[in-house]
Protein backbone atom coordinates (compact mmCIF):
# COMPACT_ATOMS: atom_id res chain seq x y z
CA UNK A 1 0.00 0.00 0.00
CA UNK A 2 1.21 2.98 -1.03
CA UNK A 3 2.50 5.84 1.85
CA UNK A 4 0.86 8.80 1.58
CA UNK A 5 3.02 11.97 0.47
CA UNK A 6 3.38 14.99 2.87
CA UNK A 7 3.69 18.67 1.31
CA UNK A 8 3.71 21.46 3.59
CA UNK A 9 3.39 24.91 1.73
CA UNK A 10 5.45 27.83 4.03
CA UNK A 11 3.96 30.83 3.29
CA UNK A 12 5.64 33.78 5.17
CA UNK A 13 4.49 37.19 4.71
CA UNK A 14 5.28 40.05 6.26
CA UNK A 15 1.92 40.31 7.99
CA UNK A 16 1.31 36.97 9.03
CA UNK A 17 2.58 33.16 8.85
CA UNK A 18 0.78 30.98 6.72
CA UNK A 19 1.02 26.74 6.48
CA UNK A 20 -0.81 24.33 4.64
CA UNK A 21 0.31 20.73 5.28
CA UNK A 22 -1.29 18.38 2.16
CA UNK A 23 -1.29 14.77 1.32
CA UNK A 24 -1.10 12.67 -1.80
CA UNK A 25 -1.82 9.52 -2.02
CA UNK A 26 -1.42 7.89 -6.04
CA UNK A 27 -0.65 9.86 -9.07
CA UNK A 28 -4.12 10.54 -9.88
CA UNK A 29 -5.91 11.54 -6.64
CA UNK A 30 -6.31 15.38 -5.74
CA UNK A 31 -4.16 16.99 -3.36
CA UNK A 32 -5.74 17.13 0.13
CA UNK A 33 -5.43 19.54 2.70
CA UNK A 34 -5.16 18.05 5.98
CA UNK A 35 -3.59 20.99 8.19
CA UNK A 36 -4.03 24.77 8.38
CA UNK A 37 -2.12 27.12 10.39
CA UNK A 38 -1.66 30.74 10.85
CA UNK A 39 0.37 33.25 13.39
CA UNK A 40 1.34 36.84 13.06
CA UNK A 41 4.68 37.49 11.19
CA UNK A 42 7.67 38.86 13.28
CA UNK A 43 10.95 39.46 11.95
CA UNK A 44 9.70 40.47 8.27
CA UNK A 45 9.49 43.62 6.70
CA UNK A 46 8.33 44.27 2.92
CA UNK A 47 8.87 40.81 2.45
CA UNK A 48 11.82 40.42 3.57
CA UNK A 49 13.65 38.20 6.48
CA UNK A 50 15.39 41.15 8.97
CA UNK A 51 15.19 39.16 12.39
CA UNK A 52 15.70 35.36 11.75
CA UNK A 53 15.31 34.90 15.05
CA UNK A 54 12.00 36.33 15.17
CA UNK A 55 10.78 34.99 11.83
CA UNK A 56 11.64 31.52 13.07
CA UNK A 57 9.67 32.19 15.85
CA UNK A 58 6.71 32.76 14.01
CA UNK A 59 7.27 30.53 11.61
CA UNK A 60 7.06 27.80 14.66
CA UNK A 61 4.09 29.25 15.77
CA UNK A 62 2.19 28.65 12.56
CA UNK A 63 3.56 25.07 12.05
CA UNK A 64 2.89 24.01 15.42
CA UNK A 65 -1.12 24.69 14.71
CA UNK A 66 -0.91 23.44 11.23
CA UNK A 67 0.35 20.34 13.42
CA UNK A 68 -2.30 20.10 15.68
CA UNK A 69 -5.03 20.02 13.66
CA UNK A 70 -3.37 17.23 10.99
CA UNK A 71 -1.85 15.16 13.58
CA UNK A 72 1.13 15.36 11.27
CA UNK A 73 5.09 16.01 12.27
CA UNK A 74 6.42 18.23 9.84
CA UNK A 75 9.76 17.77 8.26
CA UNK A 76 10.56 19.43 5.42
CA UNK A 77 8.71 23.22 3.81
CA UNK A 78 8.60 24.64 0.32
CA UNK A 79 8.60 28.27 1.53
CA UNK A 80 7.70 31.79 -0.73
CA UNK A 81 10.46 34.46 -1.74
CA UNK A 82 8.81 38.23 -1.67
CA UNK A 83 10.32 41.33 -2.10
CA UNK A 84 11.66 44.25 -4.25
CA UNK A 85 14.96 42.84 -4.96
CA UNK A 86 13.14 39.98 -7.24
CA UNK A 87 13.99 41.26 -11.26
CA UNK A 88 13.07 39.09 -14.26
CA UNK A 89 14.64 39.36 -17.51
CA UNK A 90 14.20 37.73 -20.89
CA UNK A 91 17.29 35.25 -21.95
CA UNK A 92 17.57 32.95 -25.07
CA UNK A 93 20.36 29.95 -25.16
CA UNK A 94 21.42 27.92 -28.59
CA UNK A 95 22.97 25.30 -28.89
CA UNK A 96 23.44 22.32 -31.95
CA UNK A 97 21.65 19.50 -31.56
CA UNK A 98 24.26 16.68 -30.45
CA UNK A 99 23.00 12.90 -31.64
CA UNK A 100 24.20 11.74 -34.82
CA UNK A 101 20.19 11.45 -35.96
CA UNK A 102 19.07 14.79 -35.24
CA UNK A 103 16.77 13.64 -32.00
CA UNK A 104 16.93 16.63 -29.77
CA UNK A 105 17.26 14.49 -26.24
CA UNK A 106 16.76 15.78 -22.61
CA UNK A 107 20.20 16.34 -22.29
CA UNK A 108 20.05 19.24 -25.42
CA UNK A 109 17.19 20.58 -23.65
CA UNK A 110 19.45 20.63 -20.25
CA UNK A 111 22.14 22.51 -22.60
CA UNK A 112 19.90 25.17 -24.03
CA UNK A 113 18.50 25.63 -20.67
CA UNK A 114 22.47 26.31 -19.56
CA UNK A 115 23.06 28.37 -22.29
CA UNK A 116 20.17 30.36 -21.46
CA UNK A 117 21.21 31.17 -17.50
CA UNK A 118 24.70 32.39 -18.36
CA UNK A 119 24.33 35.76 -18.10
CA UNK A 120 26.17 38.25 -15.92
CA UNK A 121 25.25 38.78 -12.51
CA UNK A 122 26.52 40.92 -9.70
CA UNK A 123 28.04 39.49 -6.87
CA UNK A 124 25.04 39.53 -4.31
CA UNK A 125 22.40 38.32 -7.22
CA UNK A 126 21.46 34.78 -8.12
CA UNK A 127 19.39 33.05 -10.53
CA UNK A 128 15.97 31.60 -9.07
CA UNK A 129 13.76 30.41 -11.83
CA UNK A 130 14.97 29.97 -15.25
CA UNK A 131 11.38 29.42 -16.88
CA UNK A 132 11.23 28.30 -20.82
CA UNK A 133 8.61 30.82 -22.80
CA UNK A 134 9.42 28.60 -26.26
CA UNK A 135 11.51 26.29 -27.91
CA UNK A 136 12.66 27.01 -31.25
CA UNK A 137 13.61 24.31 -33.92
CA UNK A 138 15.97 25.13 -36.82
CA UNK A 139 13.48 28.64 -36.94
CA UNK A 140 10.17 26.95 -36.03
CA UNK A 141 9.46 28.67 -32.88
CA UNK A 142 6.06 28.14 -30.51
CA UNK A 143 7.45 24.50 -29.50
CA UNK A 144 6.67 23.47 -26.05
CA UNK A 145 8.32 20.33 -25.26
CA UNK A 146 11.13 20.07 -28.46
CA UNK A 147 11.60 16.61 -26.50
CA UNK A 148 11.78 13.08 -29.49
CA UNK A 149 11.52 16.35 -32.63
CA UNK A 150 14.40 16.23 -35.36
CA UNK A 151 16.78 19.34 -35.72
CA UNK A 152 20.53 20.57 -36.19
CA UNK A 153 19.79 23.61 -33.47
CA UNK A 154 17.72 24.19 -30.51
CA UNK A 155 16.94 27.99 -29.21
CA UNK A 156 15.29 28.86 -26.08
CA UNK A 157 13.34 32.13 -24.98
CA UNK A 158 13.27 32.05 -21.42
CA UNK A 159 12.35 33.89 -18.45
CA UNK A 160 15.19 34.18 -15.99
CA UNK A 161 14.06 35.56 -12.23
CA UNK A 162 17.32 36.94 -10.71
CA UNK A 163 16.86 37.70 -6.38
CA UNK A 164 19.61 38.68 -3.70
CA UNK A 165 21.39 35.90 -2.49
CA UNK A 166 21.58 37.60 1.24
CA UNK A 167 17.99 37.30 1.25
CA UNK A 168 17.67 34.12 -0.09
CA UNK A 169 20.72 32.63 2.81
CA UNK A 170 18.17 34.56 5.28
CA UNK A 171 15.49 32.07 4.45
CA UNK A 172 17.14 29.39 4.33
CA UNK A 173 18.20 30.35 8.09
CA UNK A 174 14.93 31.23 9.02
CA UNK A 175 13.95 27.49 8.29
CA UNK A 176 16.65 25.88 9.30
CA UNK A 177 16.31 27.65 13.01
CA UNK A 178 12.59 26.76 13.19
CA UNK A 179 14.15 22.84 12.89
CA UNK A 180 12.19 22.10 9.56
CA UNK A 181 14.26 21.25 6.71
CA UNK A 182 13.97 23.41 3.07
CA UNK A 183 12.76 21.64 0.30
CA UNK A 184 12.26 24.47 -2.59
CA UNK A 185 11.61 28.43 -2.89
CA UNK A 186 9.61 29.70 -5.26
CA UNK A 187 8.64 33.11 -6.13
CA UNK A 188 5.82 34.08 -3.99
CA UNK A 189 3.78 35.34 -7.05
CA UNK A 190 4.39 32.12 -8.82
CA UNK A 191 2.87 30.16 -6.61
CA UNK A 192 0.10 32.17 -6.11
CA UNK A 193 -1.24 32.03 -9.91
CA UNK A 194 0.03 28.11 -9.57
CA UNK A 195 -2.79 27.80 -7.21
CA UNK A 196 -5.64 30.05 -8.54
CA UNK A 197 -5.82 30.64 -12.03
CA UNK A 198 -7.19 27.65 -14.73
CA UNK A 199 -5.20 26.11 -17.56
CA UNK A 200 -7.88 28.28 -20.32
CA UNK A 201 -7.04 31.42 -18.55
CA UNK A 202 -3.12 31.16 -18.90
CA UNK A 203 -3.89 30.12 -22.33
CA UNK A 204 -6.33 33.69 -23.29
CA UNK A 205 -3.84 36.06 -21.07
CA UNK A 206 -4.43 36.79 -17.59
CA UNK A 207 -2.68 38.54 -14.54
CA UNK A 208 -2.44 37.32 -11.27
CA UNK A 209 -2.26 40.21 -8.76
CA UNK A 210 -1.55 39.00 -5.48
CA UNK A 211 -1.79 42.13 -2.85
CA UNK A 212 -0.21 41.21 0.06
CA UNK A 213 0.75 43.14 3.52
CA UNK A 214 4.28 45.36 2.07
CA UNK A 215 3.88 44.25 -1.36
CA UNK A 216 2.21 43.15 -4.41
CA UNK A 217 3.19 40.49 -7.15
CA UNK A 218 2.25 39.79 -10.52
CA UNK A 219 2.51 37.19 -12.56
CA UNK A 220 1.42 37.42 -16.21
CA UNK A 221 0.65 34.51 -18.67
CA UNK A 222 0.09 33.94 -22.32
CA UNK A 223 -0.52 30.74 -24.95
CA UNK A 224 -0.04 28.84 -21.28
CA UNK A 225 3.39 30.14 -20.02
CA UNK A 226 4.54 32.85 -17.93
CA UNK A 227 5.78 35.78 -19.73
CA UNK A 228 6.14 38.53 -16.77
CA UNK A 229 6.45 38.84 -13.45
CA UNK A 230 7.46 41.61 -10.57
CA UNK A 231 6.78 42.60 -7.07
CA UNK A 232 5.84 46.19 -6.25
CA UNK A 233 6.62 47.84 -3.13
CA UNK A 234 3.39 48.53 -1.70
CA UNK A 235 0.48 46.36 -0.49
CA UNK A 236 -2.59 46.26 2.07
CA UNK A 237 -0.61 47.89 4.86
CA UNK A 238 -0.16 50.93 2.91
CA UNK A 239 -3.64 51.44 3.05
CA UNK A 240 -3.25 50.91 7.24
CA UNK A 241 -1.07 53.74 7.14
CA UNK A 242 -2.81 56.38 5.31
CA UNK A 243 -6.13 55.52 7.70
CA UNK A 244 -3.90 56.22 10.83
CA UNK A 245 -2.22 59.28 9.36
CA UNK A 246 -5.46 60.31 7.98
CA UNK A 247 -7.97 59.70 10.88
CA UNK A 248 -5.05 60.44 13.38
CA UNK A 249 -5.51 57.33 15.02
CA UNK A 250 -3.05 54.66 16.23
CA UNK A 251 -2.37 51.76 13.52
CA UNK A 252 -3.97 48.53 15.22
CA UNK A 253 -7.68 50.91 15.29
CA UNK A 254 -6.76 52.12 11.47
CA UNK A 255 -6.37 48.01 10.53
CA UNK A 256 -9.85 47.26 12.83
CA UNK A 257 -11.26 50.05 10.29
CA UNK A 258 -10.00 48.88 7.37
CA UNK A 259 -10.88 45.53 8.09
CA UNK A 260 -14.39 46.49 9.28
CA UNK A 261 -15.23 49.69 7.55
CA UNK A 262 -12.98 49.68 4.49
CA UNK A 263 -14.57 49.59 1.19
CA UNK A 264 -13.08 51.34 -2.53
CA UNK A 265 -15.82 53.30 -4.17
CA UNK A 266 -16.42 56.41 -2.16
CA UNK A 267 -19.21 56.77 -4.56
CA UNK A 268 -20.89 54.16 -3.07
CA UNK A 269 -20.73 55.52 0.30
CA UNK A 270 -23.52 58.42 1.71
CA UNK A 271 -21.45 61.25 3.19
CA UNK A 272 -23.98 60.86 6.08
CA UNK A 273 -22.59 57.32 7.17
CA UNK A 274 -20.03 58.13 10.48
CA UNK A 275 -17.80 55.47 12.11
CA UNK A 276 -17.71 55.93 15.76
CA UNK A 277 -14.40 55.42 16.89
CA UNK A 278 -14.90 55.25 20.78
CA UNK A 279 -15.57 51.54 19.93
CA UNK A 280 -12.47 50.65 19.53
CA UNK A 281 -10.99 51.93 22.64
CA UNK A 282 -11.80 55.16 24.94
CA UNK A 283 -8.28 56.98 23.93
CA UNK A 284 -10.15 57.27 20.27
CA UNK A 285 -12.71 60.13 20.76
CA UNK A 286 -14.78 61.11 17.96
CA UNK A 287 -16.19 60.22 14.85
CA UNK A 288 -14.84 59.81 11.24
CA UNK A 289 -16.82 59.87 7.70
CA UNK A 290 -16.99 56.40 5.98
CA UNK A 291 -16.43 58.34 2.70
CA UNK A 292 -13.37 59.33 4.15
CA UNK A 293 -12.18 56.31 4.64
CA UNK A 294 -13.28 54.84 1.10
CA UNK A 295 -11.29 57.91 -0.31
CA UNK A 296 -8.35 57.25 1.55
CA UNK A 297 -8.67 53.46 0.17
CA UNK A 298 -9.35 54.12 -3.32
CA UNK A 299 -6.50 56.41 -3.56
CA UNK A 300 -3.72 53.91 -2.61
CA UNK A 301 -5.17 51.04 -4.54
CA UNK A 302 -5.68 53.29 -7.37
CA UNK A 303 -1.81 53.94 -6.88
CA UNK A 304 -1.10 49.80 -7.27
CA UNK A 305 -2.75 50.01 -10.19
CA UNK A 306 -1.29 52.10 -12.03
CA UNK A 307 2.21 50.63 -10.95
CA UNK A 308 0.51 47.30 -12.89
CA UNK A 309 -0.50 49.07 -15.84
CA UNK A 310 2.96 50.16 -16.26
CA UNK A 311 4.05 47.02 -15.97
CA UNK A 312 1.58 45.53 -18.56
CA UNK A 313 2.78 48.49 -20.89
CA UNK A 314 6.33 47.53 -20.72
CA UNK A 315 5.78 44.29 -22.38
CA UNK A 316 2.66 45.56 -24.65
CA UNK A 317 -0.01 44.07 -22.54
CA UNK A 318 -1.77 46.85 -20.90
CA UNK A 319 -5.57 46.44 -21.69
CA UNK A 320 -5.09 43.36 -23.98
CA UNK A 321 -5.09 40.61 -21.76
CA UNK A 322 -8.79 38.59 -22.45
CA UNK A 323 -8.67 36.85 -19.36
CA UNK A 324 -8.21 39.92 -17.27
CA UNK A 325 -7.07 39.88 -13.64
CA UNK A 326 -7.66 37.10 -10.65
CA UNK A 327 -6.80 39.50 -7.56
CA UNK A 328 -5.35 37.56 -4.67
CA UNK A 329 -3.93 37.71 -1.69
CA UNK A 330 -5.80 39.35 1.77
CA UNK A 331 -5.82 42.94 0.00
CA UNK A 332 -8.12 41.36 -2.23
CA UNK A 333 -10.85 41.25 -0.01
CA UNK A 334 -11.48 44.78 0.37
CA UNK A 335 -15.53 45.11 -0.84
CA UNK A 336 -15.52 47.05 -4.02
CA UNK A 337 -11.67 46.12 -5.40
CA UNK A 338 -13.49 43.75 -8.40
CA UNK A 339 -14.94 47.21 -9.75
CA UNK A 340 -12.39 49.71 -9.13
CA UNK A 341 -9.57 47.61 -10.91
CA UNK A 342 -11.89 47.12 -13.78
CA UNK A 343 -12.39 50.80 -14.20
CA UNK A 344 -8.69 51.24 -13.58
CA UNK A 345 -7.02 48.12 -15.50
CA UNK A 346 -9.75 48.10 -17.82
CA UNK A 347 -9.80 44.02 -18.22
CA UNK A 348 -12.25 42.05 -16.82
CA UNK A 349 -11.54 40.88 -13.11
CA UNK A 350 -12.80 38.58 -10.82
CA UNK A 351 -11.36 37.11 -6.87
CA UNK A 352 -9.20 34.14 -7.07
CA UNK A 353 -9.08 30.96 -4.80
CA UNK A 354 -7.25 27.87 -4.10
CA UNK A 355 -8.78 25.50 -6.97
CA UNK A 356 -8.22 21.78 -7.25
CA UNK A 357 -7.73 20.62 -3.85
CA UNK A 358 -9.83 18.54 -1.22
CA UNK A 359 -9.58 18.12 2.89
CA UNK A 360 -10.35 21.01 4.74
CA UNK A 361 -10.98 23.27 1.54
CA UNK A 362 -13.07 25.56 3.58
CA UNK A 363 -10.52 26.86 5.69
CA UNK A 364 -8.28 27.46 2.73
CA UNK A 365 -11.45 29.18 0.51
CA UNK A 366 -9.59 32.64 0.96
CA UNK A 367 -7.33 34.55 -1.83
CA UNK A 368 -5.03 34.97 1.00
CA UNK A 369 -4.13 31.45 0.60
CA UNK A 370 -3.12 31.33 -2.43
CA UNK A 371 0.18 31.10 -2.09
CA UNK A 372 0.56 28.54 0.49
CA UNK A 373 -1.18 26.50 -1.23
CA UNK A 374 0.76 27.26 -4.44
CA UNK A 375 3.66 26.29 -2.97
CA UNK A 376 2.12 22.76 -2.15
CA UNK A 377 1.27 22.27 -6.17
CA UNK A 378 4.58 23.72 -7.04
CA UNK A 379 6.58 21.29 -4.79
CA UNK A 380 3.79 18.38 -5.90
CA UNK A 381 4.40 19.17 -9.73
CA UNK A 382 8.42 18.94 -8.85
CA UNK A 383 8.32 15.26 -7.88
CA UNK A 384 9.82 12.53 -10.04
CA UNK A 385 9.81 14.79 -13.21
CA UNK A 386 12.95 14.21 -15.21
CA UNK A 387 12.23 15.77 -18.80
CA UNK A 388 12.87 19.64 -18.83
CA UNK A 389 10.15 22.46 -18.52
CA UNK A 390 11.19 24.11 -15.67
CA UNK A 391 14.50 24.47 -13.81
CA UNK A 392 14.76 25.75 -10.29
CA UNK A 393 17.83 27.04 -8.49
CA UNK A 394 16.59 26.56 -5.08
CA UNK A 395 20.70 27.62 -3.56
CA UNK A 396 20.40 24.86 -1.08
CA UNK A 397 22.32 21.31 -0.61
CA UNK A 398 25.20 22.74 -2.00
CA UNK A 399 23.16 24.67 -4.72
CA UNK A 400 21.80 21.55 -6.80
CA UNK A 401 19.85 22.49 -9.68
CA UNK A 402 16.70 20.66 -10.63
CA UNK A 403 14.67 20.46 -13.79
CA UNK A 404 11.71 19.57 -13.24
CA UNK A 405 8.49 19.44 -15.50
CA UNK A 406 5.01 21.50 -14.69
CA UNK A 407 2.68 23.77 -15.54
CA UNK A 408 2.40 22.31 -18.73
CA UNK A 409 -0.42 23.99 -21.21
Amino acid sequence: MARDKIIVGLDVGSHSVKVVIAKKKGEEEKIKIVGVGNAPSFGVRKGVIIDIDEAAASVKAAISEAERLSGVEVGAVSVNLDGSHIISRASKGVVAVSRADQEISEDDIGRVINAAEAISLPQNKEILHVIPREFIVDGEAGIKDPLGMHGVRLELNALIVECSTPVLKNIEKCVDAAGFKLESIILSPLAAARSALTKRQKELGVLALDIGSSTSGIAVYEDGDIIHTQILPVGSAHITNDIAIGLRTNIDVAEKIKIDYGVCLPEGVSKKEMVDLAKFGHQEPGQAMKREIAEIIECRLEEIFDLVNKELKKIGKQNLLPAGVVLLGGGAKLPGIVELSKKILKLPAQIGYPQEVDGLVDQIEDPSYATAVGLIKWNNDMAGQVKSRYKINTSIFSKVKRIFNTLMP
